[in-house]
């Protein structure tokens, strides 16, 4: 099932997908990310007529014009924030049914169903990109809400296993790359395939030690699963201030002040 804003697009993308997959059944469906009562119905009509969803992939993003951030126009930086934020996460509450709390019950959720998030996040979250930092902000919060959601997940665990991974898609040339003046030349791009079969490999059961973190599409799969003990131990590739959480109170001296220093 594929929901975006344009007919002409999915149109085109179901026909490509179509031909690539022969045995998948695809479904279409037209609505905006920031229309909330579409989005609503969508999801409605996904459960009456087709089925339960267990996967979503959240991959809408709007983005601003490449300025400066304090010369980036109001309107383009909360649109921004209204799809990549916004728009996401009432996408997420209506995957997981968690926008009507009264509808969430043993009921209309098999206990313990797999459900799984991937959302195609950035390297702008954690690498500076000049020129990017509305887009960057926007991506970030998205991918923190979603870690917490995760660490919050445990409330909803007699309805449903909740798994989510946030990941850097890799370098591939988009029309939106293609828009702002790149070409096959310009960059070392990743082949156009590697983030759909990386999320693929993501929702699979051997991904799963990498709920609640953010990984990259052209890290080598053999190597994260080699540091899967270390990942855990160190509770690694999560958003946060990096150093060691020790502190020491120093007294200066001749002064009855004190001063916080962090040894990391």
């Amino acid at each position: 099932m594929i929901v975006g804003r344009r007919q002409n697009m999915l149109e085109k993308a179901s026909k490509d997908l179509s031909r690539a997959h022969l045995a998948t059944k695809l479904h279409i469906f037209a609505a905006s990310i920031v229309d909330e009562a579409a989005i609503s119905a969508v999801f409605q009509k996904i459960r009456q007529c087709i089925a339960e969803p267990d996967v979503l992939v959240t991959s809408a993003a709007y983005f601003p014009s490449s300025t400066n951030v304090l010369e980036t126009p109001m309107q383009q930086m909360w649109a921004s924030f209204e799809t990549n934020v916004k728009g996401n996460l009432h996408l997420v509450q209506e995957f997981l049914n968690a926008s009507r709390p009264s509808s969430v019950s043993p009921t209309n959720q098999s206990p313990k169903r797999d459900k799984i998030i991937l959302d195609v996040s950035s390297a702008a979250t954690h690498v500076f990109v000049r020129k990017s930092g509305v887009y960057s902000a926007s991506k970030l919060a998205f991918t923190r809400i979603l870690a917490t959601a995760q660490d919050e997940s445990s409330s909803l665990s007699q309805y449903f296993n909740l798994r989510i991974h946030s990941f850097h898609p890799g370098i591939v040339l988009t029309q939106i790359g293609r828009d702002n003046g790149h070409n096959v030349d310009t960059m070392p791009w990743d082949d156009v395939q590697l983030p759909g079969q990386f999320a693929v490999w993501l929702a699979s059961p051997e991904a799963e030690f990498l709920e609640g973190r953010f990984v990259w599409a052209n890290w080598d799969v053999d190597e994260l699963l080699d540091g899967e003990e270390r990942i855990l131990k160190e509770n690694l590739l999560k958003s946060g201030l990096v150093g060691k959480a020790e502190w020491a109170i120093a007294l200066r001296r001749n002064t009855s002040k004190l001063s916080l220093c962090s040894l990391g």
